[in-house]
């Protein structure tokens, strides 16, 4: 329904005029309310992280938890490179094995003086020598409790544990290195205890909890943050520009928390997995340092959320009759150039498998946005309302 000439006043902002000392004084209000929630949130994280770590509960808290969120991602698919890596061994392992049994322990030993005569060159041995050596045992002393050795072999053969019985009794083993080093690798992946995040320095630990309980400061204190920099905006804007801000804002949030789950969950783990791929192909140890991939765990979703706003551009250029979704389709050749040549200067690293991450779910959101222009189309009162809003004010 139109509204009526009388509607807006002359200058509806007549009651709220400020000189610009005015505005100053009001956005250092605005900015000192904010930065003091936000530092009350980032105390509030630091105590329940400190708390978390008292009771033993990793998961209670808000810095440490986040971190391990995080790095979640790169953690686990580190973790199962390993574990495919040390899996693939097993088969040269046994063929070692293989190999050493067909010499004699004096032809073993004969091979491990020629390597040592070449300081662990194993260029000095023939292929096969080689093979032996690495499964051939070695002797390893052990010392086991007499009474657990007795009654071990009581229970194995029906001895009778003698009375007399040392309480320590040095043996010696013949173990295989390479299967001990098997060994050792499968069980530090099965229970987790390797850290695959390195620091480099002694201040590199510090400096990355302190911006991650930041973020987590600023996400929890976003309300407030939100709502004093809204306060300070919303003063100089027209009953149809809020009107905007409240019809789409909602919308906009709700794509770009889409575009950050994405990016973390199914997103990250498939482009770490992807590019430890080719240390895998290039035979490499990859390792991760803690503080560049946070770097890139924090930029890249904040790419994909503002990416994800796509959808909601096209609709707004449509609404005011900027361009028509036929216009979209006929240009959509163009726009998967554009999107190309934008995922690969948008993404926090070079490789062509973020990029295409990135740019998949991109050109998805484009046709999306087409059939959302198709389906609510502008009409033209819809423009004779928008502009018939500006020309009832008068300033």
């Amino acid at each position: 329904m139109p509204r009526s000439p009388n509607e807006y006043p002359d200058d509806i902002f007549d009651h709220t005029k400020m000189s610009f000392g005015d505005h100053i004084e009001e956005l250092r209000s605005r900015l000192i309310k904010a930065a003091l929630a936000l530092g009350v949130c980032l105390l509030l994280g630091f105590a329940l992280d400190g708390i978390g770590e008292t009771i033993g509960y990793d998961n209670f808290g808000v810095g440490r938890p986040m971190l391990k969120i995080i790095t979640g991602p790169a953690e686990a698919q580190m973790r199962a490179f390993y574990y495919r890596r040390t899996d693939r061994a097993i088969d040269r392992l046994l063929e070692a094995e293989a190999a050493a049994k067909r010499y004699t322990p004096e032809e073993i030993a004969g091979f491990r003086e020629k390597l040592h005569k070449y300081d662990g060159d194993s260029s000095g041995l023939t292929t096969e020598e080689w093979v032996a050596l690495r499964g051939a045992p070695l002797e390893m002393p052990v010392t086991v409790p007499g009474e657990e050795l007795d009654r071990a072999l009581g229970e194995r053969y029906g001895l009778t544990p003698k009375a007399d019985a040392p309480a320590e009794v040095s043996l010696t083993l013949k173990v295989v290195p390479s299967r001990l080093h098997y060994l050792n690798n499968k069980g530090e992946t099965l229970l987790e205890i390797r850290q695959f995040m390195k620091t480099q320095s002694a201040t590199e630990a510090f400096m990355v909890y302190f911006k991650v309980s930041l973020l987590c400061g600023v996400v929890i204190a976003s309300p407030i943050i939100f709502y004093q920099f809204w306060a300070f905006i919303a003063a100089g804007l027209y009953p149809h520009e809020k009107k905007y801000v409240h019809r789409y804002l909602p919308f906009s949030v709700f794509l770009f928390l889409l575009g950050i789950t994405i990016c973390q969950f199914i997103v990250l783990p498939g482009a770490v997995k992807a590019l430890l791929g080719f240390n895998n192909f290039l035979d490499l140890d990859p390792d991760l340092r803690l503080n560049e991939w946070l770097g890139f765990a924090l930029v890249l979703p904040l790419v994909f959320g503002i990416s994800f706003q796509t959808p909601l551009v096209m609709f707004v250029l449509s609404r005011i009759g900027m361009f028509t979704y036929k216009d979209y389709w006929a240009k959509w050749r163009y726009a998967l150039i554009i999107l190309a040549a934008m995922s690969a200067l948008i993404t926090p690293t070079p490789d062509a498998v973020t990029m295409l991450y990135l740019l998949v779910p991109l050109f998805g959101l484009y046709m999306f946005g087409i059939g959302l222009c198709y389906v609510f189309p502008a009409t033209l009162r819809d423009w004779e309302d928008d502009a018939e809003d500006e020309s009832q004010i008068a300033v």
